[in-house]
């Protein structure tokens, strides 16, 4: 009999994705047969981008199969004027979709992931919330996603807890995900505390993966609307970027913060010669000039010797830096073998199969 792994989360951006891909892996290490839904998809598009890029994505890599989208995703509701383009009315229509399509999709498999929507409040209005789909899928385990780095982590968790026992469904546990490394240990502190007290297992707690989670060059050009000037650091787009440095000071006060940090994205204007020849002596992973000021010819010459891209930016040091913050990077094709490795040892796997 097919064992249905649902995850669920009352915050959006989670990481259910990066755990739906890692724990896939896992199974399929195991020798097991395991397939991935999701019973609602967000498209880019309302009408013209019809597909989830979460889902291609892991179709693309983890889950190959020959089953047709609409199986792996059979409903879509675009977050653009969603509450406008669904109703209540249509609750019955999506709900008899997805119970079709995971009826297909779970034949002949030991397990199910189910990544649940972006978060257990999402279509409540309509009925086709986490808990619903849950249930009309005849599914009455659901785990827990949290990634604060605070004690507000347990207010959401026993709010959660709280909510499902209202609605009947078992609260399987929780997954800490994409937690603070000095945050850890109060997580351990809590569980032993607080959490366990109330019979809430913890199935895992995953420190966060600068690795995994830093923006590349590639992905921060796209956010704030860039221009890539020097084709001969073409390479270094892929650089990762771990901090950003604004750079609005004088060449000697700069340093004294560069020196600090690693992989830096150093923003500044175009006409900022000697800082941003400071700059690329230090271990910078781009270099990004706002207002669209072209740099000094020997920026480029600099740059282009040290592999490091320069980046145009439209906008102004503050926009540039909200657009930078407002990033949320993306797993690469190239960087799914290192998911599992950065799981593996945080996640009680027999709890969590079990």
């Amino acid at each position: 009999m097919v064992k249905p792994i649902f995850l669920t989360s009352l915050r959006e951006r989670v990481g259910k994705s990066l755990l739906s891909i890692g724990i896939m892996q896992k199974l399929q290490n195991m020798g097991k047969k395991v397939a991935y839904f999701k019973p609602i998809g967000i498209p880019k598009g309302a009408f013209s981008q019809k597909n989830d890029p979460d889902v291609g994505f892991i179709l693309s890599t983890v889950f190959v199969t020959e089953q047709p989208y609409e199986i792996v995703n059979p409903v879509s509701i675009p977050d653009c004027y969603y509450i406008d383009l669904i109703d209540a009315n249509q609750k019955i229509e999506h709900l008899n979709k997805i119970k079709a399509a995971y009826t297909e999709i779970s034949k002949d498999m030991d397990y199910v992931i189910i990544e649940g929507a972006p978060s257990i409040r999402k279509y409540v209005r309509v009925g086709l919330d986490d808990v619903s789909v849950a249930q009309s899928l005849g599914i009455n385990d659901l785990i827990y996603i949290s990634v604060e780095s605070s004690d507000k982590c347990i207010d959401n968790l026993f709010f959660t807890k709280n909510y499902f026992d209202f609605r009947h469904v078992n609260f399987k546990g929780v997954i800490f995900n994409k937690i603070d490394f000095d945050y850890i240990a109060r997580i351990e502190e809590l569980e032993k505390n607080h959490i366990r007290r109330y019979n809430i297992p913890v199935i895992g707690k995953i420190e966060k993966s600068i690795e995994l989670f830093s923006p590349r060059v590639s992905e921060i050009m796209e956010a704030i609307g860039g221009e890539f000037i020097n084709e001969a650091a073409a390479s270094g787009l892929d650089n990762r970027v771990e901090t950003n440095i604004i750079g609005a000071m004088n060449p000697q006060a700069a340093l004294k913060y560069l020196r600090q940090v690693r992989k830096a994205a150093v923003v500044t204007g175009g006409d900022r010669v000697d800082l941003a020849l400071a700059a690329l002596n230090q271990d910078v992973s781009c270099l990004i000039l706002t207002g669209y000021i072209q740099p000094d010819i020997t920026v480029i010459t600099a740059a282009n010797e040290k592999n490091i891209p320069i980046i145009l930016s439209p906008s102004d040091t503050y926009t540039t830096i909200r657009n930078i913050e407002r990033l949320k990077p993306g797993i690469q094709k190239d960087e799914i073998h290192l998911v599992l490795d950065v799981i593996d040892k945080f996640i009680n796997w027999d709890l969590l199969f079990n």
